[in-house]
């Protein structure tokens, strides 16, 4: 199939945040393939252009009767999670049609397995599933909406600081695990904030930047997460 059309991967990869994609497939105005995610959540595609509102119905015709490779064919796999069931293959030199590829993903794929990080769950899914669980045993979450005005994707919200505490927020595709450890000292700049940021959504391929600051009462932390545009098209003043 290489001899085909030896770019396939790179013409079915988003050009704004490289992920593989599958059909439906929608173009920006220059023939750049844009995954779901980027069109969703994306103003422009990383060339500066629109995306189109349409799908690309011939080049949704012409991926579908090719084959495709696995993306985590390059993957190291743990013998003691990773051990190969009746329903799953080796996917290091093997091709597949769209809904093969579909299905093993979901399925059959020995080198996509996750494990949820969140404390004392341990649970074992797919890269391709991992949200799902999250959303039947510690969820359901609402995602949160972008609610500033001067900074159009960003996510403002708030967590206790004397609280140690595993919370979990749901901001576009991104599952973000926020990790607060009790501190009983007056922050300041030589004893920062201690919280860190995890997104735990493996199958995510959007960037995110994140600010926290400490309320005056010292109480409650204000936590400001950012979708990162890769083209800046905001005008300079």
């Amino acid at each position: 199939m290489e001899h085909l059309c030896p770019q396939i991967e790179q013409l079915v990869s988003c050009f704004t945040c490289s992920s593989q994609t599958l059909p439906p497939y929608r173009l920006c105005a220059k023939a750049h393939v844009g995954c779901p995610s980027c069109i969703k959540y994306m103003s422009l595609c990383a060339c500066g252009s629109h995306f189109l509102k349409s799908p690309n119905t011939i080049f949704d015709w012409v991926v579908s009767a090719m084959k495709l490779q696995c993306k985590y064919r390059a993957n190291d796999v743990d013998d003691d999670v990773g051990s190969s069931g009746p329903e799953q293959v080796d996917c290091a030199d093997r091709w597949f049609t769209v809904q093969e590829l579909r299905d093993h993903y979901l399925t059959g794929c020995t080198k996509n397995l996750f494990t949820c990080p969140l404390q004392n769950c341990g649970h074992v899914a797919r890269v391709d599933t991992i949200t799902d669980h999250y959303e039947t045993v510690h969820g359901p979450f609402e995602p949160l909406s972008f609610n500033n005005q001067q900074a159009p994707k960003c996510a403002i919200f708030k967590l206790h600081a004397k609280k140690q505490s595993q919370i979990l927020k749901k901001i576009c595709n991104g599952y973000f695990m926020f990790s607060v450890k009790k501190f009983r000292r007056r922050y300041n700049e030589f004893n920062p904030i201690p919280l860190s940021m995890q997104n735990i959504n493996p199958s995510d391929s959007l960037k995110y930047t994140y600010t926290a600051l400490l309320e005056s009462n010292q109480k409650m932390i204000i936590v400001s997460v950012t979708l990162v545009e890769p083209y800046n098209f905001w005008p300079k003043i």
